[in-house]
């Protein structure tokens, strides 16, 4: 036990320099890491999942272009090839954003970017050569086109829908890492307040002097850095359960656009090349993106959209529910079926379903990322201000007491 108040004063100085000190540096450290987790959020990881869903939509839409501009003439091939040309353009310009935001994030999205970046010029090359063989007239020109169809739905769709998901997962796993309670900052801070007032009483005890300069701003420095810090990582907390609220409701809508797009590719093929249990598979596409638009909140166009597609679709569907005994319509109706804009609009009906989801992923995307890049600037310079203040509250305590101590040397 300390006899001489002046020594008593010494041991309460070191220890407040001590507590303070770990607790400007636990709380510099806790804040720095959780700006860092902001910003690869908002600046890597949402960056990515949405290049990720461009380039699904895009090759998905390629796809089924470069399949529907051999089911026509020559004059309405031509603005099917350019769209083709104008998607694979788009997916381009989406991998080469993608490539520079997953470079350092520590996983698999440079391997896929790459292997995407690697599979689209081949994919490109199928398609292009399927149509020079098919307007020459030589039936190898379907197998190209075949075979550009079974790359796109077997090695890119999949790897950029992979991405999409592992992304989404980082980002959501980065906007809780962001607001997690930093349990070390606030234990030391708590233990450097008790130190402080611990110290207060001794020299009100001591000394008969009921308050201490130094140490009631040190006191005051040290309160506002905790506080502050609670509600700046409370805010980031509930923003980041603002993002993944419209993450949760994008990934359905995403899922569904996507078999969107696959569905409108699949109306070609089982016209080009059909297998068995194509037209089912195409029936219950349909189904699965109803559910999918009703799990994220059953906005009305978007299903009255898909409906009027599958209503439009039925003499491709009919086999798959049980009128194969109907006669069948002629190619060329089925043609206009799945090339025809749709009555009073310039798109297709699986384009129109398309466009209304788009719609709605962007709008709830832009909430997701708005959401985000307002939780990395609230965090911004916070890690700085609370080592400030606890150095700020370190001088202030030790001049406080040590105008004390100095007392029992003179």
């Amino acid at each position: 036990m300390v006899k001489r108040t002046e020594h008593g004063f010494l041991v309460f100085a070191v220890l407040v320099a001590a507590l303070g000190l770990l607790t400007g540096l636990t709380g510099w450290a806790a804040l720095d890491l959780r700006q860092q987790r902001a910003a690869d959020a908002a600046d890597q990881r949402a960056e990515l999942t949405a290049k990720a869903l461009d380039v699904y939509r895009a090759m998905a839409d390629a796809d089924a272009h470069s399949l529907n501009a051999v089911l026509v003439n020559a004059e309405r091939a031509t603005p099917l090839r350019q769209r083709f040309r104008d998607d694979v353009s788009a997916a381009t310009e989406a991998l080469h954003v993608a490539s520079a935001r997953s470079a350092g994030t520590g996983d698999d999205a440079a391997g896929q970017v790459r292997e995407l970046s690697r599979l689209l010029p081949l994919y490109t090359r199928l398609v292009e050569v399927g149509w020079t063989e098919s307007d020459a007239g030589r039936p190898v020109g379907i197998s190209y086109l075949s075979n550009a169809s079974s790359l796109v739905r077997t090695g890119i769709l999949p790897v950029a829908r992979r991405l999409h998901a592992e992304q989404t997962e980082a980002v959501v796993r980065a906007q809780r890492d962001a607001g997690a309670v930093p349990w070390p900052f606030l234990v030391a801070g708590v233990a450097t307040l008790a130190a402080l007032v611990a110290a207060q009483r001794s020299v009100t005890r001591r000394t008969r002097r009921r308050v201490n300069p130094g140490l009631v701003l040190a006191t005051g420095l040290t309160s506002v850095a905790l506080l502050g810090a609670i509600v700046v990582v409370g805010f980031v907390d509930g923003r980041g359960e603002v993002g993944q609220r419209e993450l949760a409701v994008v990934g359905p809508l995403a899922e569904a656009r996507n078999l969107g797009r696959e569905a409108d590719e699949a109306e070609a093929r089982i016209l080009i090349f059909p297998s068995a249990g194509d037209v089912s598979e195409l029936d219950g596409m349909f189904d699965d993106i109803e559910e999918l638009v009703t799990a994220a909140g059953g906005d009305e166009a978007a299903l009255a959209a898909l409906e009027a597609w599958r209503g439009h679709d039925e003499p491709l569907l009919r086999p798959a529910r049980g009128g194969a005994n109907a006669e069948p319509p002629a190619f060329t109706d089925l043609v206009r079926t799945i090339i025809d804009p749709a009555p009073g609009d310039a798109d297709t009906f699986g384009q129109r379903l398309d466009s209304r989801l788009t719609e709605l992923i962007e709008e709830h995307r832009a909430r997701a990322v708005d959401s985000t890049g307002s939780a990395k600037a609230t965090l911004a310079n916070w890690d700085a201000a609370v080592l400030l203040l606890m150095a700020a509250a370190v001088l202030s305590a030790a001049f406080g007491l040590g105008v004390r101590i100095r007392e029992y040397y003179t």
